[in-house]
């Protein structure tokens, strides 16, 4: 990590150690995020300076502590690939030391730990942090604790120099260079239902692997739920709706039971059996052509304690070789469990998909459509492309990256052409793991956005300019913030 620092004006006066300690914050931060040989500009200045620059680019009339220019302005350009230069140039950091030498009287804490503060505020900025909402500024937080016990500084005090500001929500929007008044948006009237209407929610669970995925897709017929022959795939417990004249039916697409590893795991096993306990009806999905084993002992050991109908769907029927195997599967499976109703289909070929429907309505209650007819999930749009972006490195890298990634959603924005811009960062554990989804020459990560971006246009109904960036998070499938900054709860 190659750390240059330069003072402005070029004769200001600083204690012999303020340069060592912003030098040794640098070369500490970038490694932990992946960052091995990287460049980055420090400029350590007082208050007027600093306040001449917020003047400048921020439209603020007063000095603040830090500033961060990143490198890459990928708005304006086809999107860069970070690590596909050999060095890699993050940007300017410019520090107030008469700010930070305030701040530390302020807060009582030492002049070394609010300049290690600032260096780590200052570089997490330049490679994608932010707190301009909610998530982002627990997320930044969590990473310069992170990054503070890294470098061995104890905390002092309470540690309110680490909680950042949130930008206020608007009352007036924008909306294609129209204001509009929030407020003011007139609501729906409901729509008059039969006497009859049945609506309610409907778990489809199994063991990993087992189609349930695609059969969430199928019934709803749109792409939502993320699709791979790799199991675990499915992480959150996603919510998706199928509207007909005489019934609602909300399917809760979850995580395969399986036995946890790790945290990441223990979170998806936790949100597949808490689903059980909230529905009206349980789709139970197996696989024809997988003999009955442990997992689907386990399951049934749980479906048992619910007391909820239960809708046996035998999946995969089309890939038997021997038709009348089937009949024999479907035996040994009802003389386990007394299953509401039992439907062999085939969730890829969509086969038997109504039947299944019919038989899973039969246990619904009357009631209202919770949901308007024309909305397909609860997951907003950041979260499906982040969705789809990861079954496209789960299908490219095979097993060489299985469940080490994680994917987030920077930044989504209509251009003033009126294209989309999105820009996404694919989180990985180690380096060896982002060398692979980079790839040679960047052509891994180029297949990658290539094949998503299809799926995201088709999604947004328009051309998609897909920005893709990898990061490094070490071990974060097993540090609870950071599990929770990604939506797992």
């Amino acid at each position: 990590m190659d750390v240059i620092i330069s003072l402005e004006p070029e004769d200001l006066q600083l204690e012999p150690e303020v340069e060592e300690i912003v030098r040794h914050a640098a070369e500490v931060t970038g490694p932990l995020y992946g960052v091995e040989n990287g460049e980055v500009s420090i400029t350590l200045t007082n208050n007027e300076y600093i306040h001449q620059l917020n003047n400048k680019y921020r439209g603020l009339d007063r000095p603040t502590d830090v500033l961060s220019f990143a490198f890459a302005d990928s708005q304006d350009q086809e999107p860069e690939i970070e690590g596909g230069l050999e060095t890699e140039i993050l940007g300017d950091i410019i520090i107030s030391v008469d700010k930070a030498k305030e701040q530390a009287k302020e807060y009582g804490h030492s002049l070394k730990r609010e300049l290690s503060f600032l260096t780590v505020h200052g570089m997490l900025h330049l490679m994608g942090y932010d707190h301009m909402d909610e998530e982002e500024r627990l997320e930044m937080e969590e990473e310069q604790r992170y990054v503070m016990n890294q470098l061995g500084i104890t905390r002092e005090g309470d540690d309110q120099d680490m909680q950042l500001p949130l930008a206020q929500a608007p009352d007036v929007v924008q909306s294609k260079g129209v204001e509009i008044d929030i407020n003011s948006i007139p609501k729906n009237e409901p729509k008059k239902l039969p006497k009859d209407y049945k609506s309610g929610f409907v778990a489809v669970i199994g063991r990993p692997n087992v189609g349930k995925s695609t059969l969430i897709n199928s019934l709803i017929g749109q792409k939502i739920a993320i699709m791979s022959d790799k199991p675990q795939t499915t992480r959150n417990r996603i919510m998706c709706v199928l509207t007909k004249p005489d019934v609602q039916m909300v399917f809760l697409d979850t995580p395969g039971i399986h036995k946890p590893i790790d945290k990441l795991g223990e979170y998806m096993v936790k949100a597949a059996e808490g689903t059980l306990q909230e529905v009206d009806a349980i789709i139970f999905v197996v696989d024809a052509n997988e003999k009955f084993g442990p997992g689907e002992h386990y399951i049934l050991e749980r479906l048992k304690a619910t007391k909820k109908p239960v809708v046996l769907a035998i999946n995969k029927v089309d890939l038997l070789e021997d038709k009348e195997a089937l009949l024999p599967i479907i035996t040994n499976y009802n003389g386990k469990y007394d299953f509401a109703a039992t439907v062999p289909i085939s969730a890829l070929e969509e086969n038997n998909l109504e039947g299944l429907l019919e038989e899973v309505k039969k246990y619904l209650p009357k009631g209202p459509q919770y949901y308007p007819e024309d909305m397909v999930t609860d997951q907003p749009e950041r979260l499906i492309i982040a969705e789809m972006v990861r079954e496209k490195v789960l299908h490219l890298t095979r097993d060489e990256v299985p469940h080490s990634i994680a994917v987030d959603v920077d930044e989504m924005k209509v251009r003033d052409n009126g294209d989309n811009y999105v820009r996404v960062t694919i989180y990985v554990e180690r380096d060896s793991q982002k060398g692979i989804i980079i790839g040679k020459k960047g052509a891994m990560l180029k297949e990658i956005g290539a094949q998503a971006r299809q799926d995201v246009q088709m999604l947004l109904g328009g051309k998609v300019f897909l920005d893709l960036w990898v990061k490094v998070k070490k071990d974060w499938r097993n540090r609870d913030n950071i599990l929770k900054g990604f939506g797992f709860e």
